[in-house]
Formats: structure tokens, C-alpha cells, sequence
């Protein structure tokens, strides 16, 4: 098997540097002063990598309780639960802004950190969509689908861009920020109004003349039409800053675009596969898009391992064959040809490719994260070299 990192690539992480552009008002002049103070929580013995994954970990631990109260993501909780969600949401958003910060504190940056961090990220943002479909009382339809899928175009977007502009673009209104914070409030609100609030009739409280001529949607369905319709700036932004991007650099501008087909024939394709297969979306959509979750997360993953190396930007990967395998294995009746999983067996395959698309991205995370750590000499998890001398200023500095 051919590595994730080949060796001509490898001196490139020495030369790496991370920059990034934040707008965000809110981070500016709400938190940036909040987050200052909450990164002295942790001693400098403590690896920022260490860090985010206790952030991720309270994903997976509102997740767990997400699945013993509203399996299918539309059954009520105890009001203490979405509390629980919100602490937990807003403790990821809270370690996940400071965990750079900590790498500074320790003198430890290091590639690894922003890939360790942004594959966090990407691994999480799916659950915590599933979070908001919970709090929202979605169930599983279209609308938990479209909630998913537009959180991971931004994520895929803001990845690809990072990888043409070298720059991370954070705008005025951002999941890791803005995101957060409003899913922290919603699931706030739920936990004092009950998740009977989201079905309030939006149009219904309009003039007559303008409702009659709009569509009846919910306060929930509403803000997921708006984030759709606010994905279509996003998008905007984004291309045109890679388009700019490769003007500076001599590059091929269509090449750079060409870049988004991956994600949108998997996402197409998952369309499909949803589309043909009512079983799937209505009984096992919470396992579908779990499995989803781990493939796009691997995508996305070689996509900033790439940029870090300065390695050609990888197109279609073994990570896309369940995602097309299941695809034909629905599409056959259509063609004439039989199931290989039937509608009563679908199932199966739906869990086989979640293992598959979990053991393949442990494998690639695991063995990018060795192969990172022997070449640049340092620990994941742990601080291996303590720098005495950066750390001792900071401490004293931060005193």
C-alpha cells in the first residue's frame, strides 16, 4: 500500500507555516478575552493535542446520550439533556479555540497540531449536526439529510480553500465560532421550552397576503433553509478567493475548481443512494450518516494532509467505493438488474461500510500521525521536547 505521506514530501512539514484570517466580531470582542483566560485552566505539561481531543470527546459523550433519549432524533428528552448538549458543544467550541493557543504556551506548534485539529473537526461536525436534528425534532427526513450536508460543503470549502490560499478564512459568521454559539443557544431554549418550540409555524405568524404566498415551514425548517441559502455566498467567497489565489500563483483556475468534484459526486451519490432507498432514510439514516461522517472526514483529512506537505490535491480515493458500490447496489433495479441487499438487507451493507470507512480512517489517521511524529521528533499526545526556555516566559509572562 502506497503511504499517505510519501518521503519526497516529507521535508515539506518543516517548512510549513499555519496563517489563518478571522472577521468574526464575536471572536474579536466577545471571546477572544474569555478564551485568554481559559487556556491558563491547563498546565504546560499538557499537549494542546491533548487539548482538542477532550473537546471531541464531550461530542461523543452528548452523542452516546443523544442515543439512549432520542434514538431516532425525534423523540423528546429530558429537559436536562439538551442542557447537556449545549454544555458539551460549547466545552468542544471553547477547548477547540484554545488549543492553539496551548501549542503557543508550550512551544510546541507543529504541523501535526493543525492536522490533528481540523481532523477533529471534521470527524465531529457531522454528530454535532445530528445534535441539532435531536434538539430540532427532525427525525430522520431530508431536512436532518440537507442540515448535514450543508455543514460538511462549508467544512469540504473551507478546506479546499485553505489548500490553494494557504490561508485558513474564517468570515464574520463561522461554524467554529458563530456555529457553536447558536447551536448552544438553541439547545439552551430547547431545555427551557421544550422542543415543541421549533415547530412554531414561521409563515404562519406573517400577514396573510405575503404567508399565502410562501411556503408553511417551521422555525426549524426555516433556519435550515437560511443556512442553505447562506451556503451559496460561502461558496462564492471561497471560490473566488482560490480563483484570485491562482492568478498570484500561475495556476490553472479550472484545475483549482475541479478540485470540488470529489465531494460533490460523493455527496451526489449519497443523494441518490437516499433517494432510491426510503428504507434507509426513514429507518437507519442515523447509522447512514455515520458512515458518511467517517468517509468524509477521510476525504478531508488527505485533503489537509496534502496541504501540509504541499502534495497534489487528491481526488477520488479508496474512501469512495462504499459510497459508490452502495450507490449501484441501489440504482440496480433501475437498470433491470437485481440487489445484490435488498430493501430488508440494505442494513447489512449499511454497517459494513461504516466499519469499513472506520477501520480505513483509523489506519490513515494513525499512521499519518506515526509517520508525523517520527519525522519531526515529536509526540501527538504528550510533550516528548519541552522547550524550557519558551515555556518558562510564557508561564512567567502569563502570571
Amino acid at each position: 500500500m502506497a503511504p499517505y505521506i510519501p518521503q519526497s514530501y516529507l521535508p515539506n512539514l518543516k517548512k510549513y507555516k499555519y496563517q489563518a484570517v478571522d472577521k468574526s466580531l464575536i471572536s474579536q470582542y466577545v471571546l477572544k478575552e474569555y478564551w485568554n483566560q481559559l487556556v491558563k485552566i491547563f498546565p504546560l505539561t499538557m499537549a494542546a493535542n491533548m487539548v482538542t481531543l477532550l473537546g471531541a470527546l464531550h461530542i461523543i459523550a452528548a452523542m452516546i446520550l443523544n442515543h439512549i433519549y432520542a434514538p431516532n432524533l425525534e423523540e423528546e428528552c429530558p429537559r436536562w439533556v439538551y442542557f447537556a448538549h449545549a454544555a458539551c458543544v460549547w466545552i468542544y467550541g471553547s477547548f477547540d479555540a484554545v488549543d492553539g493557543k496551548q501549542a503557543r504556551r508550550t512551544g510546541t506548534s507543529s504541523p501535526l497540531g493543525e492536522l490533528f485539529d481540523h481532523g477533529c473537526d471534521s470527524l465531529v461536525v457531522t454528530l454535532i449536526m445530528l445534535l441539532n436534528a435531536s434538539v430540532f425534532q427532525l427525525g430522520e427526513t431530508w431536512w436532518t439529510v440537507a442540515l448535514v450536508f450543508f455543514a460538511l460543503a462549508n467544512f469540504y470549502m473551507a478546506t479546499m480553500e485553505e489548500y490553494h490560499t494557504h490561508v485558513l478564512f474564517l468570515g464574520y459568521f463561522s461554524g467554529p465560532v458563530e456555529g457553536i454559539l447558536c447551536f448552544t443557544l438553541a439547545a439552551m431554549a430547547t431545555g427551557v421550552y421544550g422542543p415543541g418550540f421549533w415547530a412554531t409555524d414561521v409563515v404562519g405568524l406573517l400577514p396573510q397576503t405575503l404567508a399565502a404566498r410562501l411556503p408553511h415551514l417551521t422555525l426549524a425548517q426555516s433556519i435550515i433553509a437560511g443556512m442553505g441559502l447562506g451556503l451559496v455566498p460561502t461558496v462564492y467567497a471561497s471560490f473566488s478567493n482560490i480563483a484570485r489565489a491562482c492568478r498570484e500563483q500561475q495556476k490553472s483556475t479550472a484545475a483549482a475548481f475541479a478540485d470540488a468534484v470529489p465531494f460533490v459526486a460523493s455527496i451526489s451519490s449519497v443523494v441518490v443512494w437516499l433517494a432510491v432507498s426510503p428504507d434507509v432514510r426513514c429507518n437507519h439514516l442515523v447509522l447512514f450518516l455515520s458512515f458518511v461522517g467517517f468517509a468524509f472526514s477521510y476525504i478531508v483529512g488527505r485533503v489537509i494532509v496534502a496541504h501540509l506537505t504541499g502534495a497534489p490535491f487528491p481526488k477520488l480515493n479508496r474512501m469512495h467505493i462504499p459510497i459508490f458500490v452502495g450507490t449501484a447496489n441501489a440504482l440496480a433495479p433501475t437498470f433491470g438488474a437485481a440487489k445484490l441487499f435488498d430493501a430488508h438487507n440494505e442494513v447489512v451493507l449499511i454497517w459494513f461500510c461504516l466499519a469499513y470507512t472506520g477501520a480505513q480512517y483509523a489506519h490513515f489517521a494513525l499512521e499519518v500521525i506515526d509517520t508525523i511524529c517520527n519525522y519531526l521528533d515529536i509526540n501527538c499526545l504528550t510533550i516528548k521536547h519541552k522547550p524550557v526556555a519558551t515555556a518558562a516566559a510564557t508561564s512567567k509572562k502569563s502570571s
